[in-house]
C-alpha cells in the first residue's frame, strides 16, 4: 500500500480555497521544546518497560499512546482528532477582506519557480487556519519557516517558492508572531550566490 503523498502549488492551494476569515497560530515554542525533552524521557521509560517486560498498565499504556502523539511523529496544529496542538496559541482573527488576508493572497499566489529542498526535518511553529461563514474549518496551513515546508495534514504538501517563505515570515512578523531568525533571508544568500557564480 503506497502513502497517499500530494503535492499542490501554494498558488493553486490558495485559489482553491473559499473562506469568510482566517486565524493564525503559533505552536511548539522554544519553551515547549524544554517540556518535549522531559516528556521524551518519559516517554522513553515507558517505551523501555513495554519492550522488555510487556506488562504496562492500563493507566501507562493510555499514557503512553498520549505521549508518543507528541514525540513520536511531525506535529500538527490540528491532530487527526481535531484537536489543537497542547501548545498552541491564538494570535489573530482577521476578515476574509481585510487587507492583511489580501496580501496574504498575494503571497501564497507566487510561482513556485525555486522549491526549497533542505534535508531538514519540518518543525511547524506557525499555522494559518482558514474558516467559512459558519466557522467550520476550511483547511489548515502548517508553515515550517525554518526548513520552508507548508502541509496542510501529514502527507499533504505545498510547494511554496523561496521567495514565499521569505514574504510570509514577514507576513507573521507583521501580526504579531515571534519567528526563529526573523532577519534571516534564504532569498538573500541565493541572490548572493547567483551573483558570486555569474562574476567567476
Amino acid at each position: 500500500m503506497t502513502t497517499p503523498y500530494t503535492y499542490i502549488p501554494s498558488a493553486d492551494y490558495i485559489k482553491s480555497l473559499s473562506f469568510n476569515h482566517i486565524e493564525t497560530y503559533s505552536f511548539q515554542s522554544i519553551t515547549f521544546e524544554e517540556d518535549r525533552k522531559v516528556i521524551q524521557v518519559e516517554y522513553d521509560k515507558l517505551m523501555a518497560k513495554k519492550n522488555e517486560t510487556n506488562d504496562l498498565t492500563t493507566e501507562e499504556e493510555e499514557r503512553r499512546i498520549e505521549l508518543q502523539e507528541l514525540v513520536g511523529y511531525t506535529q500538527y496544529l490540528i491532530n487527526e482528532k481535531g484537536q489543537f496542538h497542547p501548545s498552541s496559541e491564538k494570535i489573530n482573527t482577521i476578515n476574509g477582506n481585510d487587507s492583511k488576508v489580501h496580501a496574504l493572497k498575494k503571497i501564497l499566489s507566487i510561482e513556485a519557480a525555486e522549491i526549497p529542498m533542505w534535508l531538514c526535518a519540518p518543525v511547524y511553529r506557525d499555522a494559518i487556519v482558514f474558516y467559512d461563514k459558519e466557522n467550520n474549518i476550511v483547511s489548515t496551513l502548517n508553515v515550517c519557516l525554518s526548513c520552508q515546508y507548508m502541509e496542510t495534514k501529514m502527507f499533504n504538501h505545498v510547494n511554496g517558492d523561496y521567495k514565499t517563505y521569505d514574504l510570509l515570515k514577514k507576513f507573521f512578523i507583521n501580526i504579531g508572531h515571534e519567528v526563529e531568525d526573523p532577519d534571516y533571508s534564504a532569498l538573500d544568500d541565493i541572490n548572493k550566490a547567483k551573483s558570486k557564480y555569474k562574476k567567476s
